[in-house]
């Protein structure tokens, strides 16, 4: 999936963060203290993923990052930036975070994967919110307020900095690649990533 004029068309609108439209390029992403973590926040070790809820090869890769996760619990984090590159993404990813306002992000963000074929439904955020019990009333007012939209603006101009073109995008400390990878390619990458980090110590 390509990252296309909808991107494009957000940065235009706000202007960017001082710190980063400063810098030309980038070589490796900056996590943010908004940025979802799934894992051992201490963990050394960073899985950086700039993904997208209504791309399928992010649905697809779902299920080799938890067992990941799983396989590595002490020495993986996860962090998820979202970006838009379908019609309609935007309004998904602002739904998103204002599920973890609530502390409920990644418990929404299965259910946003779960339901992708049902994303342009009417009402199917709240639909969604209410399955986990979310404050509605919070909810609402954090869509109607675009509360979030620094973040995802601040996520999409690191992607163009980071030269990213396609989602799902991941980040093993200054490693990238792209695309839903095999557990196995994640494996040698970590492992790798493991064998340095304890001759450094």
């Amino acid at each position: 999936m390509v990252i296309g004029i909808f991107a494009i068309s957000i940065i235009k609108e706000k202007p960017l963060k001082k710190n980063l439209d400063e810098i030309d390029f980038l070589t490796e992403p900056v996590i943010f203290s908004e940025d979802p973590v799934l894992g051992n926040p201490k963990a050394t070790i960073s899985l950086i993923e700039f993904g997208d809820f209504r791309c399928s090869a992010c649905q697809k890769v779902e299920s080799t990052l938890k067992e990941i996760l799983k396989t590595y619990p002490n020495q993986i984090k996860l962090v998820w930036k979202g970006i838009p590159g379908h019609n309609e993404s935007e309004k998904t990813l602002l739904a998103s975070y204002c599920s973890r306002e609530q502390g409920q992000f990644w418990k929404y963000h299965d259910l946003l994967f779960f339901n992708q074929d049902k994303l342009d439904q009417q009402n199917i955020y709240f639909e969604l919110a209410r399955d986990i019990n979310l404050d509605l009333k919070k909810f609402d007012r954090c869509l109607s307020n675009q509360t979030f939209l620094d973040l995802i603006q601040n996520n999409i101009t690191q992607a163009q900095k980071l030269r990213i073109d396609s989602t799902p995008y991941f980040f093993i400390n200054e490693k990238k690649f792209s695309g839903a990878l095999s557990f196995e390619k994640f494996r040698i990458i970590i492992e790798e990533e493991i064998r340095k980090a304890t001759r450094n110590q």
